[in-house]
């Protein structure tokens, strides 16, 4: 009796309700969707497509080029040091001073005489053709070593950042296509959660449950709504994301056509100590770098030693007004040049460099201690993500299979409604590290490729 009274009362306040729910569905039905503008086009997208985007448009490599371009013109400078020097120079003189005036001047006449005449303003021309050729200059021997060492480590560098920008846009993009399994996880316990609401509604009519399950089974449906949104929301973020990897400005609405791989196993071996630190790029560019500071030292020694050059010159004066003087005239010499002290500046430059060789040995020697921890590191990572992704499988399996029998029970009348809530929580939660373990261990795979090497970078474990 009291169980009628309250299915009563129940049915009665369910009805405005569901009246006033439907009134809100055709509202909104009706008026215009109001949200963030569309994108302009769709931008369909392959892994090695994205790949092949930001090796072109990503600003880290595009300062990288930057700087190897910036190496290159130093080495191309540095071949001053051994080249000629032709230097040509044309002067026009015109002088008007006043020791060209009153001056004695002997007239051959009867009876010579001697006579004062002005002979400014003097005009003419001077031109000169000067070569200099260095023959022995050890300070520019070192610095066209130290350049060269420069621009190879420049280049080391550019390769290094190709493969870390490719392991960036592997975590952007299989980023982004996990916010996308998110959103459909997301919808299937969204339809879990309706299809329990019915079974509560349904089993509600037949006065097989109380009411208070139905209640429970629409605040789940909310729940999971408000869960499917929040899902969409992170797919606009992941997609930000991966445009900011690739180096593009324009809003495009991305089509991500490869799925999440399935990982692979690590290799049994674990990683070796002497092949980490050979082939590490960025640990190859920091030596050439170190090569690069050791020949700035000596270049910078190389300031107490003298240099020898082979001079020539040529010149020419055409004093045409007023004294018709046409003179040439050559030289050819060994030019030795040699300064023992320059002061402070001389002292303070090998300083300089010195510290330069100091602190770039002292950051070589932290990298190696870094590069063989990283190795070791995502190693063990690598395992571990592996590992919690078959676990997260397996668990995936095994909460599937017990909603479906949590379901049936609960429309025989065996289970409750907290009983089937938490099976469908627990449903979508191994959903949800499965998700997350498989997008965890693929890029575990590519930081560990990435940490112990980086000429080919297998992206696909």
């Amino acid at each position: 009796m009291n169980q009628a009274r309250a299915s009563t009362r129940f049915r009665s306040k369910a009805g405005p309700r569901c009246a006033l729910a439907s009134l809100l569905v055709l509202v909104g039905a009706s008026a215009p969707a109001v949200g963030p503008p569309a994108p302009d086009s769709e931008l369909v997208l392959s892994l090695e497509r994205a790949l092949d985007i930001a090796a072109q448009d990503n600003p880290a490599i595009a300062i990288g080029r930057a700087r190897r371009a910036g190496a290159a013109g130093a080495r191309v400078r540095s071949r001053q040091g051994f080249s000629p020097r032709l230097t040509l120079e044309a002067s026009h003189l015109r002088l008007d001073t006043s020791t060209l005036d009153n001056i004695p001047t002997f007239e051959p006449q009867r009876p010579p005489a001697i006579v004062r005449r002005d002979v400014g303003p003097l005009n003419g021309n001077v031109a000169s053709l000067e070569l200099v050729q260095p023959l022995i200059n050890v300070g520019a021997w070192n610095a066209r070593r130290q350049a060269g060492r420069a621009l190879e480590a420049a280049e080391l560098d550019l390769h290094r950042a190709r493969r870390e920008v490719d392991v960036a846009v592997v975590e952007a993009y299989f980023g982004a296509r996990t916010a996308r399994r998110q959103v459909e996880a997301e919808r299937k316990g969204l339809a879990t959660a309706q299809r329990a609401l019915r079974q509560a509604e349904a089993g509600f009519e037949q006065e097989l449950v109380a009411p208070v399950d139905v209640l429970v089974a629409r605040t789940r449906v909310s729940e999971m709504e408000a869960r499917v949104a929040a899902a969409r929301a992170s797919v606009i973020g992941a997609d930000a994301v991966l445009r900011q990897v690739l180096g593009t400005d324009e809003d495009h609405e991305l089509i991500l056509t490869d799925p999440v791989p399935r990982p692979k196993s690590p290799a049994a071996d674990t990683p070796d100590r002497r092949q980490v630190l050979s082939e590490r790029r960025d640990l190859r560019a920091l030596e050439q770098g170190l090569e690069a500071a050791e020949f700035g030292v000596k270049r910078a020694r190389a300031a107490w030693l003298p240099d020898l050059n082979l001079y020539a010159r040529y010149d020419r004066f055409d004093v045409n007004d007023p004294l018709n003087v046409n003179e040439t005239g050559w030289l050819v010499a060994l030019n030795l040049r040699w300064t023992p002290f320059l002061g402070f500046g001389q002292v303070g430059a090998l300083d300089e460099a010195e510290a330069l060789a100091a602190e770039t040995r002292a950051k070589l020697r932290a990298l190696r201690q870094q590069a063989w921890a990283e190795a070791r590191t995502e190693f063990a990572n690598w395992e571990a993500e592996v590992q919690a992704w078959r676990t997260a499988s397996s668990g995936k399996l095994d909460a599937e299979e017990a909603l479906a029998l949590t379901e049936a029970r609960y429309a025989e009348g065996l289970d409750d409604i907290t009983a089937l809530l938490r099976a469908q929580a627990e449903d979508l939660a191994a959903r949800t590290r499965e998700i997350n373990a498989r997008y965890n261990a693929v890029v575990a795979a590519a930081r560990y490729r990435l940490a112990v090497s980086g000429d080919t970078l297998g992206l696909r474990p």
